[in-house]
């Protein structure tokens, strides 16, 4: 016989050829997971070794077997591997076209367990988005290349996810640099190429087809958005690096005093006793943010500036950077765990060093392998941080000469390791304070971070090659990202209609009442609508939470009908009701009615206009007819007062509704229905 089958244990499928073996498992209704090994054992990526990605269970299904073929098939949906020409062929109602993926290994060669390619002939009117922030250069993928290996500026966030208007999506589960033809050398054709690895991905095959549902399915095994606290969604002013405590305080009182909402404060290095201490024996710096040397090292009573703060109503973010080892702590968590016969992971010989042994000596002098990273925090937290900013700084950067845990070279690490720091953070900062959420932002994004964490647009300002990455991060369910807002018409119109709002003032004195009296008065007029929207957008949140579905969402996901919406950048769908323009105001408006929410006046779909932004505003801002709008009164900061009435907002056009969503604003109780 040139195949056998070996086990059907849990519904995971698995049987051999003359060369191969072959792993298939439906993990969810319309999701199947493949990997492949030369005949030893199978090879799982870092993703899946440290529960990044993870699969709500295996279906049972209905398996058919002959001499040269396999299928199994679950519900609406099905995989048939050819075991003579190893292709994988998946039928779903909902493909607009085959979907047919020739597997082999690095380079087209013939399959030897280290590193794979995955090829898939491309329908004349297939279109593909995703990727995450890799090139900001175009929404529609198609004719493309893509390299997935983070690099400081220029690809902060790729992600190894690509979505198909022919009714697929699929996730390669690899964390090596990768690369990906999407129809550049042969426009017929995509190349999905890992050089390194062995073959692991998700096929995403929902029952409708649809775009929208595909990232649905997606996040199924790489996680929903994280809900933030609810200060997160008010805005954040950046200080200052030359900012001491008593400067902080003053700005801070100005935001109160100028009626300028403001819910959270950002201090850069400078709150460090040395600045860009990578180490876990930091302090604060004494000349700048002295706190009382009688006091507990972790106090924050009515003598210290966080209660001034506290009592402002501001929250505090701390600006970290990191060399740390983190895997030492990922192994310790999954020490205990039985391994499975059928995996190998992927490290590459390489022991853990015994201290006891005298010729053992470890270079790596920041990390102490027995420390988790969180733990040196903890005092800070105690002092009063409610938010970690994760700057770029080495995270971003190669380690070539890294061995990670004492097993790991850096180019399996170099991905994942931001997703690893995000989950360390949270999952410490919510231990530590017995269930309050975490705060904790980045630039640096892989598969399955958005669970974790925030983004922001990393130093590359506010300008519109950051919202090319704000809406390729929509197709991949990362929800809450941002920029540097800038503070021009045009950047605050587009900052105050993001996600999560950023001030930037780092190395500048741009704090509002700095500004021109017109751009003062502009940034509390968007300061104020943002904060009466806030039931809306906390709503979308909690959305974006429970299915996918992103706060900001491109033209080209909610309209995939229409290829034109592919080349729109500039006009993008801020929850269920606003429409955004953005920066460049020759705008193309969806089919409809579309109400101007500064002016009132009506507008028909379908049409391109050149719009006259009114004076005081940085951008279009349009109402879907046929919506409602939940607000509140404007709150100096957002948890101000829980609010004890709405005001409905209602735009005639349609039936419609919205679904108003409230909780604590600061656990995780959401999560039991709270």
């Amino acid at each position: 016989m040139p195949y056998s089958r070996e086990t059907e244990n849990n519904h995971m499928y698995i049987f051999k050829t003359e060369t191969n073996q072959y792993q298939i498992r439906a993990v969810a209704p319309g999701i199947f997971r493949i990997m492949v090994s030369d005949g030893g054992r199978f090879r799982e990526s870092l993703l899946s070794r440290y529960h990044i990605l993870e699969e709500p269970g295996d279906l049972e299904g209905t398996v058919k077997e002959t001499k040269t073929k396999y299928t199994l098939t679950v519900g609406h949906a099905s995989v048939t591997i050819d075991k003579k020409k190893n292709t994988a062929a998946f039928q779903s109602q909902g493909l607009k076209s085959p979907l047919l993926i020739q597997m082999s290994g690095a380079g087209g060669q013939t399959y030897r367990n280290n590193g794979f390619r995955l090829s898939i002939p491309l329908a004349q009117d297939e279109r593909l988005f995703g990727i995450g922030d890799e090139a900001r250069q175009s929404i529609a993928r198609r004719g493309t290349v893509a390299e997935l290996n983070t690099v400081n500026i220029r690809a902060y966030g790729p992600i190894p996810y690509v979505v198909s208007t022919a009714g697929y999506s699929l996730l390669v589960n690899s964390t090596y640099p990768q690369t990906y033809d999407m129809g550049s050398a042969n426009p017929d054709q995509m190349v999905l190429d890992s050089p390194k690895g062995g073959m692991d991905y998700y096929v995403f095959l929902p029952q409708s087809g649809s775009v929208l549902d595909s990232v649905k399915l997606y996040t199924e095994v790489a996680g929903k958005p994280t809900m933030m606290p609810k200060s997160f969604y008010g805005m954040t002013f950046v200080m200052n690096e030359m900012t001491d405590q008593r400067a902080m305080l003053y700005d801070c009182k100005e935001f109160r005093r100028e009626d300028i909402p403001c819910d959270m404060i950002g201090l850069e290095p400078q709150w460090m006793s040395e600045m860009y201490d990578f180490t876990v024996d930091k302090k604060w710096g004494k000349e700048r943010f002295r706190l009382n040397e009688w006091l507990p090292e972790n106090n924050s009573d009515e003598q210290t500036f966080y209660n001034a703060l506290k009592n402002m109503g501001f929250k505090m973010s701390l600006w970290l950077c990191i060399n740390y080892d983190l895997l030492w702590e990922e192994e310790r968590r999954i020490g205990n765990e039985t391994p499975d016969p059928n995996i190998e992971y992927s490290f590459e010989g390489a022991k853990i060093l015994d201290p006891h042994f005298s010729n053992a000596v470890y270079i790596d002098e920041i990390t102490k392998r027995e420390e988790p990273w969180f733990d040196h925090l903890k005092k800070f937290v105690d002092n009063g941080a409610s938010a970690f900013k994760l700057d770029a700084c080495t995270q971003v950067l190669h380690h070539p000469d890294r061995m990670w845990g004492g097993k790991y070279f850096d180019d399996e690490v170099h991905n994942v390791y931001p997703v690893l720091y995000a989950r360390q953070m949270k999952e410490g900062f919510e231990a530590h304070t017995k269930g309050r959420r975490a705060l904790i932002y980045t630039p640096c994004v892989y598969a399955g971070l958005q669970k974790y964490a925030a983004s922001w647009a990393g130093d590359t300002g506010g300008g519109f090659d950051t919202v090319i990455a704000m809406l390729n991060f929509a197709f991949c369910a990362h929800t809450n990202v941002t920029c540097d807002m800038d503070p021009t018409p045009q950047g605050l119109h587009y900052g105050f209609f993001s996600p999560w709002v950023q001030y930037m003032g780092w190395n500048n004195w741009l704090q509002p009442w700095f500004l021109t009296e017109e751009m003062e008065d502009m940034v509390r007029y968007y300061g104020k609508l943002r904060s009466a929207l806030f039931p809306y957008i906390y709503s979308t949140a909690h959305q974006a939470n429970q299915t996918g579905v992103p706060i900001v969402r491109p033209l080209s996901m909610m309209y995939p009908d229409v290829p034109a919406y592919d080349d729109v950048k500039n006009m993008y769908l801020f929850g269920d009701a606003f429409l955004v323009g953005v920066f460049d105001m020759e705008l193309t408006l969806p089919k409809g009615t579309w109400i101007d929410y500064f002016t009132g006046e009506e507008y028909q779909g379908g049409v391109t206009l050149s719009y006259d932004v009114p004076k005081g505003r940085g951008g279009a801002l349009f109402v879907k007819a046929g919506s409602i709008i939940p607000m509140m009164e404007p709150q100096k900061w957002i948890e101000r007062v829980q609010p004890d009435h709405y005001t409905l907002q209602l735009y005639a056009g349609g039936d419609c509704a919205f679904t108003l969503t409230d909780d604590d604003g600061l656990t995780n109780d959401y999560l039991n229905g709270a």
